[in-house]
Order: C-alpha cells, then structure tokens, then sequence
C-alpha cells in the first residue's frame, strides 16, 4: 500500500453513498486507488462499513477481451451482501431510477471450504451444485466506467442484487448459452456473449481462487460465486419493469420496482 493512502476514507465515502442512494462523480483525488489490491483493500472496508452478511461472491470483468486488455489478467471479485439475494419472480426495490444493469449468470456452490494454503486443484472438484442468476449492476458513481476499473473495483465491483434461480445441469451450461435469450417487458433485449467478449465460468471461479490465496481468505463451503455474464449485459430504467431469461424450456424471472 502506498504510504499514506488510506482505504478507510474511499471505504466511508462509499458507504455513505451506499445508504443515502446518491450518486458520485468519482471518488475525490486522494481517496482513489492506484492499484488493484489498494482497490479490494477499500472494497474490504466498504462492505465492512455497511455490515451484515455476504453469501459469497460476484466476479466482474471475466471476458477473454477484458482479462487481456485491462491489465488485470483475471476477473474481479466483490461480494454478494445476504440482504440483496432474491428468489425467482421477487420485485426487488432501487433506492432511485438511475438506469441498472442486467446479467444473466452461471452461479456455483462450493461443496467445501476452499483454503489459501492448500494444493492445487481442479475447481470443479469444489463445486456442489451449478445455478443460474440474474446479477442486477448499479455503481455508487454517475458513470462507472468513466471513473475506471480501480474505483470500480472499490465499489464492490457495482454489485446491488442478485437473483438466486435454480439447479441445472453442469453438463448443460454450452447448450444453456446457445438457448438463452433475455426480455424485458416481453421484448428480446439480449443474448449469449460470443467470440472474445464470452465469460469461461469455470476460470472465473479459478481468478476467485487465485485472488483469495494471495489474499489469504478462505472460500467457506456453502458460497455462492456468480460468474460472470453469459448474456449481453443491458440497462432498464427499474419502474416495474419486468426481466426474463429464457434458456433449456426454463425461465428465470425478476422484476424492478423503481426508486
């Protein structure tokens, strides 16, 4: 960490915008961090400030383009806070009407408690069941991209809610992305990632580990770790509206009651 950088100061600013639903331009000068682990250092701080439990993990910027172009060379983990994990077909609230982001998802439960100091392994072995999510994206900043993946990263990756669908198949998950195609308000907005900007689910939930060893954190069993976008993600402005994927004659629906 840099001498003199304190994460406790983005970690306040950001809960503080957190609770009251505005949003910020960027976090000020001094609080930003310079680095990735300066990032997940105020992440840290920031989830503690609002307390409460997290059911595990989102990863972020898991695409084979962005692990490669943004200097990170991995995906991206923030947390899942318990108090923001919904069922299928639940209207989940916003604290305002600013536009929010949709991502449909593979999520895995982990069948025992990963380690940072343990061998390597197959992450496969780790997983008890596969999951499909909704993860509904909504930064504490005006412009999450224009304030750059480190304040991004700060900001708990963006995450807001998540919507925990049902078991599938681990053999399913190819034929479930050439299946899915995602609605609102019954007109197709999105489908599958292709080519470049596709997630690799497994190697996402690889980065998470990687990234827990280095920071010495233990992967509880029971977690859940959603992946990474399988689908194009989209905003809505969240006035009631009503989302839908639609993938392996199943569906998982949610719908956004406006701030």
């Amino acid at each position: 960490m840099r001498e003199g950088f304190n994460p406790d100061q983005g970690a306040a600013t950001l809960a503080a915008a957190y609770r009251s639903g505005e949003l910020l331009a960027a976090l000020p000068v001094e609080q930003r961090p310079a680095t990735l682990s300066e990032s997940l250092d105020i992440q840290d701080r920031f989830l503690a400030r609002l307390g409460g439990a997290s059911i595990g993990w989102k990863m972020a910027l898991g695409g084979f383009a962005q692990k490669r172009t943004l200097g990170f060379g991995r995906a991206i983990p923030g947390r899942i806070l318990a108090s923001r994990v919904y069922k299928p077909g639940d209207a989940i609230p916003m604290p305002n009407a600013a536009p929010v982001t949709i991502e449909f998802e593979i999520a895995y439960v982990l069948g025992r408690d990963i380690l940072p100091d343990e061998p390597t392994f197959s992450p496969r072995e780790a997983i008890s069941e596969t999951r499909v999510t909704f993860e509904l994206v909504r930064a504490r900043y005006v412009d999450r991209r224009a304030v750059g993946w480190l304040s991004f990263t700060a900001d708990n990756c963006a995450f807001d809610s998540l919507v925990l669908g049902p078991v599938i198949s681990p053999d399913s998950e190819a034929a479930l992305a050439q299946s899915l195609t995602v609605y609102a308000d019954g007109v197709e907005v999105s489908r599958a990632l292709t080519g470049d900007d596709v997630t690799d689910p497994i190697a996402s939930l690889g980065d998470l580990i990687a990234t827990a060893r280095e920071r010495d954190v233990t992967l509880p069993a029971g977690s859940v770790i959603s992946t990474g976008t399988l689908c194009k993600p989209f905003d809505v402005i969240p006035t009631g509206v009503e989302v839908e994927a639609r993938f392996l004659a199943e569906k998982l629906a949610v719908r956004l009651s406006g701030g």
